[in-house]
């Protein structure tokens, strides 16, 4: 089965900088970091300052060592015409990207390349919405209403008026600015084991909260939660929840089994409400890939998303799709990238998906799993269809 020409949604990424002309050796594999560095300070958090100048001879050449970044090389060398070396390959980009036109046109041929048909953009509050578009494609906007919160959480005098406050905020967002859906990242700053808060017990332990008591915050972001998920629901939006592992490089990343998406269910049947918000686990819940496509198959509201497993997990894609395509539901799975910065990551997603679907879907065939008509169809629902239905007016 040849995949290489149907289109690729790219259900997950952030935004790409206009003015990465040039990359180096070290920069362009560093983009695939997510852990610690190796050099002091260490207590600094991801930034690009950190990340590419806080690793040793050493660690980058681990990182260089990443099957992701190895995929990389060897798909931008055919692309470029040049020698599958890291330094041949960046000196060749370079060529090809000397000032940001340059950059924008290459950008432009790599989404053409893969047919990238659309974005989900992990939009950052501090960026306008109308900031001139740097992906040559449409793009659907995730709205990050924690930073919202989370100043509220300091100024606000009480919950109710915080969640009155939250409450126009993202309605703005998304009837007045046209953002897609909600994005907040529970693992990182809890658990997915939420519990059930009522607003009494909310209002009772605010105080403890503005002053920054962890057991107190995290009382009140659960039971803000609650809310939130009948708010998607009035405002016919999908929310998405950071299940997956991307590494343990700041503070507030969580211990893994924190990350587990089965600790979800507790909460999530504590109210029948809850059940008819549209979930979408990001990142697989990447250890926890069976678990986040069980949970796909147990809850109709529940999506999952590939993104970071794709293509960071490299070698291991095709186990991976295997795994959720055994379980989940095929109309409830999506491709991302969790591309950041530069556009070789969604190009390389694009192609590690297609690759690495192909092999799966022949191999069921191959079995007498599916019919040849079913695995074409199943192609078509996980490389756009799906995403092109959940973001569609009538989705």
């Amino acid at each position: 089965m040849n995949l290489d020409r149907l289109p690729f949604f790219d259900h997950h990424s952030h935004l790409l900088d206009p003015q990465r002309i040039s990359l180096s050796r070290k920069s362009l594999s560093m983009n695939f970091s997510h852990g610690y560095q190796d050099r002091e300070p260490f207590i600094q958090g991801l930034d690009a300052t950190y990340a590419h100048g806080y690793a040793s001879d050493f660690q980058k050449k681990n990182i260089e060592n990443l099957g992701v970044v190895k995929t990389v090389v060897n798909y931008m060398a055919q692309y470029l015409g040049c020698q599958p070396a890291i330094e041949a390959v960046v000196a060749a980009r370079n060529a090809r990207t000397q000032d940001e036109a340059a950059l924008r046109q290459y950008t432009i041929d790599l989404y053409r390349d893969q047919n990238i048909l659309a974005t989900v953009v992990d939009w950052p509050n501090s960026e306008p919405y109308d900031r001139p578009g740097t992906f040559p494609c449409p793009v659907y906007r995730l709205y990050n209403y924690e930073d919202v919160y989370f100043e509220l959480l300091k100024t606000a005098g009480s919950f109710k008026e915080l969640m009155a406050e939250l409450r126009l905020d993202i309605k703005k967002a998304i009837r007045d600015k046209g953002f897609a859906a909600l994005k907040c990242h529970l693992c990182e700053h809890y658990t997915m084991a939420v519990r059930p808060v009522s607003d009494e017990m909310a209002e009772k332990v605010f105080a403890a909260a503005k002053n920054g008591e962890y057991g107190a915050c995290e009382e009140v972001y659960f039971a803000m939660l609650g809310h939130l998920l009948l708010l998607c629901q009035e405002l016919a939006v999908p929310l998405h929840i950071h299940t997956g592992s991307t590494g343990f490089n700041r503070k507030s990343a969580a211990f893994v089994p924190e990350m587990d998406p089965f600790l979800f269910v507790p909460f999530i049947v504590s109210d029948p409400q809850y059940v008819k918000t549209k979930i979408v686990f990001l990142h697989q819940g990447y250890p926890y890939t069976r678990h986040a496509a069980l949970m796909a198959y147990s809850f109709p509201n529940m999506y999952v998303d590939t993104s970071w497993t794709l293509p960071w997990a490299s070698a291991s894609f095709c186990s991976c799709i295997e795994d959720v395509l055994g379980v989940a539901p095929h109309t409830k799975i999506f491709f991302g990238s969790g591309q950041h910065g530069i556009p070789e990551i969604a190009w390389t997603a694009a192609k590690v998906a297609k690759s690495c679907l192909a092999q799966v879907l022949d191999k069921m065939v191959g079995l007498n799993l599916m019919a040849e008509s079913q695995a074409e169809e199943t192609a078509a629902l996980l490389l756009y269809k799906n995403a092109v239905a959940l973001y569609s007016k009538e989705g």
